[in-house]
């Protein structure tokens, strides 16, 4: 399997290039993102291929499901070496992988896919943690559609791990949270932000970003003060200037809660200004903008 999508593989690539990703101990001694290198000690050589499978399982009872690339870029291994990883979790009965037919900007491509099962969930928590809740893959129920939206989340945490953040928790994690609005992840930028983040491929009407707006600020201003920021991640920055100045038209938020009649409120600087839009590629570190209320001159560049 091969990332399905244009974009998606050229991002694998971006971040194969830049480094990959940083490993947890016992591989700290290693630079970050560094390619693995043949260990004479079988001792040492079976201790890095058990954390190996550690480090998947644990990201996998998050995550559900991923392809090969994202698992390499997790390990800081190549292509042919997480291809090999994942076909010994499976032939353990920790994962499961099924072909897939999934849209593209080429057409539709076939793409396997790795989930995890019961047996792999059992293992993705030491002897010491407590167990959290989680569904094994049902391959049945992935929607094709979908896949790259969920890569592109699993990319960008890869990259915002590599940068110092924490707490990384996707959609799927917070469904039974009973939230107003549920982001594509929530996390903790290395500054201590809590920050809520969304993979925007498509723009939306007017009308639900006013709601999509009202339920963050409402968030926001909960006694939990669950998010301190929303990030929007974009395909380009042609793209992401394009959503910042449709947040900047707007003129009001809108709070609809289940049960209870719409409430809505003026839409002011000082909500637009907890939203931030990247190109995905710039995101975290990189440069972003900040829509403004219209008339008062465009985005801010930050």
């Amino acid at each position: 399997m091969r990332c399905d999508d244009d974009t998606l593989g050229s991002r694998c690539a971006d971040m194969a290039a830049a480094g990959g990703m940083a490993l947890d101990p016992p591989c700290a001694d290693r630079p970050p993102g560094t390619r693995h290198t043949l260990v004479a000690d079988p001792v040492v050589r079976a201790a890095r291929a058990q954390q190996k499978r550690e480090l998947v399982l644990r990201f996998l009872r998050d995550e559900i499901w991923t392809c090969t690339e994202v698992v390499g870029l997790l390990l800081g291994v190549t292509y042919p070496a997480a291809h090999l990883l994942m076909k010994r979790l499976a032939a353990g009965g920790h994962t499961q992988f099924r072909a897939m037919f999934v849209p593209g900007t080429r057409g539709a491509k076939r793409v396997v896919l790795h989930g995890i099962t019961a047996q792999g969930l059992a293992f993705a928590w030491g002897a010491d943690e407590e167990i959290e809740a989680r569904n094994p893959w049902e391959p049945s129920k992935t929607n094709a559609l979908f896949v790259n939206h969920q890569i592109e989340a699993q990319l960008a945490r890869l990259r915002a791990e590599q940068l110092g953040w924490s707490n990384w928790q996707p959609a799927r994690v917070l469904m039974k949270q009973g939230l107003m609005k549920i982001p594509d992840a929530q996390a903790v930028d290395a500054e201590g932000t809590r920050v809520a983040v969304e993979i925007e491929r498509e723009i939306k009407t007017g009308k639900r970003y006013e709601t999509i707006i009202g339920a963050y600020v409402a968030s926001m201003k909960s006694t939990d003060l669950r998010w301190q920021r929303v990030d929007y991640l974009c395909p380009d920055a042609d793209f992401a200037a394009r959503l910042a100045r449709a947040f900047g038209l707007l003129k009001h938020i809108r709070l609809e809660v289940a049960g209870m009649p719409s409430r809505t409120g003026d839409l002011t600087q000082a909500h637009l200004n907890r939203f931030r839009f990247y190109a995905a590629k710039e995101w975290p570190g990189g440069p972003f903008l900040v829509a403004k209320v219209a008339g008062s001159g465009g985005q801010v560049t930050a």
